[in-house]
């Protein structure tokens, strides 16, 4: 896609971080932009001062890990801008602990915002821009995380995301589609993601503080937020991701380093064959 102006985008997680350098950008292009988030208040605020720069944009709130709601989100988009072109799935969560302390509730809250949402954005949207004849892109947001792992029950939900990802792209391509999709894979970016348990609905908070070692995942988040602090800004992710709708990249890195995370799965992957190789060696088998 090389023409912005007058088209449509629908950005989820659009409040802060990575989904609202992106609204920004979209802005700037000329993009009639939805806003949509769960933080109500933020939402607001920064539709308003994206209004105030010359926006043509939408606030929805909605909570991606809701059907009913991305259905609903749909359809204020239609009735508002009569189309959708851009599709960020972006919002996403993370519990703060390791696999091996994640609890159930970690996992449903987890899977429902950052699996759950980009798959409901997906079955809503994709039939719109199918029967559109307009050029349209559908950007799934994952994480270093999803090809490396270190990061519990949201690397689960990333690695989903990327397999969803990879076999639209495929698909996409194989039918010619006017649709197509990348992933985007940023690396350590300074968003709020780290303070997300501020957004986990009550039901789903874990039932007390004695069933978690509380203090020593405490004293982890605070070492992330300290990475995350001045780490690359969300404007400049913003970007990177149109520079690579415009060319239709698949994968979006936003940093170099992240290709010594992938040569390291590869060759602990590869180890596997070394295993096996030696097997059948031993055992005379071809």
């Amino acid at each position: 896609m090389r023409e912005f102006k007058n088209k449509v985008a629908v950005i989820t997680g659009a409040a802060s971080g990575i989904g609202l350098g992106i609204a920004k950008r979209c802005v700037k292009e000329g993009i009639k932009t939805v806003l949509t988030d769960i933080e109500k208040d933020l939402l607001f605020k920064v539709t308003d001062e994206l209004k105030d720069n010359g926006g043509d944009v939408l606030a929805v709130v909605c909570d991606v890990s809701s059907l009913e709601e991305v259905k609903k989100l749909a359809d204020q988009t239609l009735k508002k801008y009569g189309k959708a072109n851009l599709l960020f799935n972006n919002a996403g969560v993370i519990p703060g602990t390791n696999i091996l302390r994640n609890t159930i509730k970690d996992f449903e809250w987890v899977i429902g915002v950052n699996l759950w949402g980009v798959i409901y954005g997906v079955n809503t949207f994709l039939p719109i821009m199918f029967e559109q004849t307009e050029e349209s892109h559908i950007i799934n947001v994952a994480s270093g995380s999803s090809l490396y792992p270190g990061n519990g029950a949201y690397d689960i939900t990333k690695y989903g995301v990327t397999a969803m990802s990879e076999c639209m792209r495929i698909e996409l391509k194989k039918i010619e589609s006017h649709v197509s999709v990348s992933l985007l894979v940023p690396g350590i970016v300074d968003t709020g993601i780290v303070d997300s348990n501020r957004n986990r609905p009550q039901e789903l908070k874990n039932p007390s503080k004695g069933s978690r070692n509380w203090d020593e995942m405490n004293k982890r988040l605070e070492e992330v937020r300290d990475r995350y602090r001045g780490s690359m800004s969300p404007d400049l992710v913003a970007d990177m991701t149109f520079n690579a709708i415009e060319k239709d990249v698949f994968y979006i890195f936003t940093e170099m380093g992240m290709k010594n995370g992938i040569d390291a799965r590869y060759k602990w992957m590869m180890s596997g064959f070394d295993t096996l190789q030696n097997f059948l060696e031993k055992t005379n088998r071809e």
